[in-house]
């Protein structure tokens, strides 16, 4: 079941980059990212109740702790706001690269609040991630130029988007242990929408939600890019741990360059073929079985 967990993470990686290129591609023709982001959550939670009314999910033995559960929907809804939020302000190496430290603060909050030492394997799967990420963005190419614009706010815009991408991926794992990935991501996305729900009234009219030419593209982002790759993603972390589960996560930019290349017609340069490689060899060694000895002597104390 690990290796289905491994694969799961994968292909939500993949699905949240083709979401990623075509809210791109949407932002571009004029909607606004902040009701995209709102629409995810928002058809998100309606669809999962509906299947949820109609499946009528058996209850659970095991309670959840309904703060945990705020926190993991507040992540998911800081994690995609902050994100998106940070690219309107920063060159997207920096944003991206500071995003994706997020796999490093999993294993920092492991080692500290859980006594979790990070083996070797993973501690070498975390920098081949993190250093693959920033050639897949162009970051060297971005500061040997001398054009680089760091703004302030930016740079605190993507430390939260790493924060909540980590504090997502730590929540989400122990709520969907818990409770199970579906139940999981309905509760997590229901925390988000009302939180959406709250800011749209500050920010009056929503014009994208009422624009009948983003309808088709809302309705790809929600079920195609949020629904199931959120589903397989939690899914995955019933199996695997947040840590092994965010290295992973690093495929999302690796196949956000390669749809680049594909769909829009753009280079691949030497710089970014090295950071794939990088990713894949990350993602290569995560995967590596631990040895017997790891497993119980893992843990600090």
């Amino acid at each position: 079941m690990k290796r289905a967990g491994f694969a799961a993470v994968a292909v939500a990686a993949v699905l949240w980059a083709a979401g990623g290129t075509y809210a791109s591609r949407m932002i571009h023709e004029g909607a606004s990212f902040l009701e995209l982001t709102e629409a995810r959550a928002w058809g998100t939670a309606l669809v999962l109740l509906v299947v949820a009314r109609v499946r009528r999910l058996p209850p659970v033995d095991r309670p959840v702790n309904p703060a945990l559960v705020v926190l993991f929907g507040c992540s998911i809804a800081g994690a995609n706001f902050s994100y998106y939020a940070s690219l309107s302000r920063l060159p997207v190496a920096i944003a991206i690269t500071v995003q994706y430290t997020a796999p490093g603060l999993v294993v920092l909050w492991a080692a500290v609040a859980e006594r979790r030492r990070p083996g070797g394997r993973v501690i070498a799967a975390l920098l081949a991630a993190v250093v693959g990420v920033a050639l897949l963005s162009e970051l060297p190419s971005a500061v040997s130029s001398g054009h680089l614009r760091v703004d302030a706010l930016g740079l605190v815009l993507s430390v939260v988007a790493a924060f909540a991408f980590a504090t997502y991926m730590v929540a989400g794992e122990h709520v969907a242990r818990a409770i199970g990935s579906r139940r999981a991501v309905l509760r997590g996305f229901c925390v988000a929408s009302v939180l959406w729900v709250v800011v749209q009234a500050f920010r009056g009219r929503p014009d994208t939600l009422l624009s009948p030419r983003f309808w088709p593209g809302i309705v790809f982002l929600v079920v195609a890019t949020t629904i199931a790759p959120f589903l397989l993603f939690v899914w995955g972390l019933e199996r695997v741990r947040a840590s092994d589960a965010g290295i992973v996560s690093t495929l999302e930019p690796l196949t956000a360059a390669v749809l680049a290349f594909a769909w829009l017609g753009q280079s691949l340069t030497v710089t970014q073929v090295v950071g794939g490689l990088l990713v894949v060899a990350a993602i290569g060694i995560v995967q590596v079985e631990r040895p017997v000895r790891e497993e119980v002597t893992g843990a600090v104390g």
